[in-house]
């Protein structure tokens, strides 16, 4: 078979000096996350900063951008990044990627698996009923669809932007993948369901997760490109 130089596992053979970098980002990612759930554990009803944050949402509330708001969320919601992970890792098992599919299998059901083990450890309630426009009934703290859209989303980009040709299309790949979870985060806070807090945290733990899944995958590269 012949070699694709557009697969991950090629694009990253040379990516493991980065290793410490990931280290640190890893390290501050968590001391940034414990600081924030520290704060939140003693404002559980929202920050000054949080309720300061909603109030201006509500006020600037108006159409079309709730429109477009809850159409963002509902992109950036479970089913439609279950859909995108399994596409994904279905396209990339046609392709007989399997160490890539994993890569994109693990990171998405790991990050469903920390949002539903973090929100009950913490279980901080969403924001007033009154301030919602969207019915949400599970717990706040961390924002779900931000985490999930951080970590899938980024995890697809990492598999399938070294196998864009086009420089300039995998630039638009890397903003949308940047830009897509910050507008999921905002809608979230916008539409009433979750507390700025929530979504802070949920950045942060899917780029935790994000990096720690990366990382153990080009490890394991390295290892089995290193075999004699």
């Amino acid at each position: 078979m012949p070699i694709d130089y557009h697969s991950p596992r090629v694009a990253w053979s040379g990516l493991g000096h980065r290793i410490p970098l990931a280290a640190a980002l890893v390290a501050t990612a968590l001391a940034l996350f414990g600081l924030l759930t520290w704060v939140v554990a003693g404002n559980m009803d929202g920050t000054p900063w949080d309720v300061r944050v909603l109030d201006w949402m509500i006020a600037h509330r108006g159409e079309p951008l709730t429109t477009v708001a809850r159409v963002i969320t509902d992109l950036g919601g479970t089913v439609a990044m279950t859909i995108l992970a399994l596409v994904t890792v279905i396209w990339l098992l046609a392709r007989r990627d399997l160490p890539v599919a994993a890569l994109v299998g693990v990171t998405s059901l790991g990050a469903g698996a920390l949002v539903w083990g973090i929100k009950r450890i913490v279980d901080r309630h969403r924001p007033p009923m009154e301030s919602r426009l969207v019915t949400e009934l599970s717990l706040s703290y961390p924002s779900g669809h931000s985490l999930g859209s951080a970590a899938v989303v980024g995890v697809v980009a990492i598999a399938l932007v070294p196998r864009l040709r086009r420089v300039w299309v995998r630039r638009t790949a890397i903003g949308l993948a940047v830009a897509f979870p910050i507008a999921v985060g905002l809608s979230r806070v916008y539409l009433g369901v979750h507390w700025t807090t929530d979504v802070l945290a949920g950045w942060i733990v899917g780029l935790l997760w994000l990096t720690l899944s990366v990382t153990l995958f080009i490890r394991l590269h390295a290892r089995s490109t290193t075999r004699p």
